[in-house]
């Protein structure tokens, strides 16, 4: 299993919005959580939406430049260093007004996926209790 994957500017997609990678899917690494690297342009918005499903929660953790996240229509400045936290049922996005991109990470989870990953935690490790699962050693 890879342990890690270099960036590259050429793996960058448009996606609500913004440039950016997904981190998963990841051979040999199954986690209760999404998560992805973003890249907002000088003077864009990303897409302003509520998370699906529902019960989904998200945080953004900013890595380098300055923006806005509007959260429920309400503005926040944000720069490196800072975490966001975005309940579930609250519409929002970023707002990049200055002349230099806002790079960011995002991590996302909804109940249901966690629920699964339990699930499927358990059923492993009652099938052979005395094994450390690989995605586990490798954090």
């Amino acid at each position: 299993m890879d342990l890690i994957r270099k960036f590259s500017t050429d793996k960058l997609h448009t996606e609500y919005g913004l440039d950016g990678i997904r981190t998963f899917p990841w051979p040999g690494v199954t986690p209760p959580f999404g998560g992805g690297y973003c890249i907002v342009r000088p003077g864009d918005d990303t897409l302003a939406h509520v998370n699906s499903p529902s019960d989904e929660d998200e945080m953004f953790i900013a890595v380098q430049g300055q923006a806005e996240v509007i959260l429920d229509g309400v503005s926040h400045a944000i720069s490196q260093g800072d975490v966001v936290m975005i309940p579930r049922g609250m519409d929002h996005f970023v707002r990049n007004s200055s002349d230099a991109p806002f790079h960011f990470y995002t991590i996302w989870w909804s109940s249901e996926d966690v629920a699964k990953y339990q699930a499927a935690e358990a059923q492993a490790r009652s099938a052979a209790p005395d094994l450390v699962l690989p995605e586990l050693v490798a954090r």
